[in-house]
């Protein structure tokens, strides 16, 4: 129970202060790319305070848009 203390951020909550949409939260979860939790009800909670780490996963993930992960040889 202590540790659900600490996850207190819902998908909305999250999204909102790192300005992507709750779409981009949901996916980056199931990735395992953020720390969550599920409740009873389905619904994600976050640790607090993800925002910034969202927003860095985001940009680096923008920057290689189109970029092939296949070596050339």
């Amino acid at each position: 129970m202590d540790q659900e203390r600490n996850y207190t951020d819902t998908t909305g909550k999250l999204a909102r202060e790192a300005e992507v949409t709750g779409i981009t939260i949901a996916l980056y979860a199931e990735l395992g790319l953020l720390d969550h939790i599920r409740c009873s009800n389905g619904t994600r909670l976050f640790r607090a305070g993800q925002a910034p780490q969202v927003r860095k996963i985001y940009a680096e993930r923008m920057a290689n848009r189109g970029r092939r992960s296949v070596a050339r040889v």
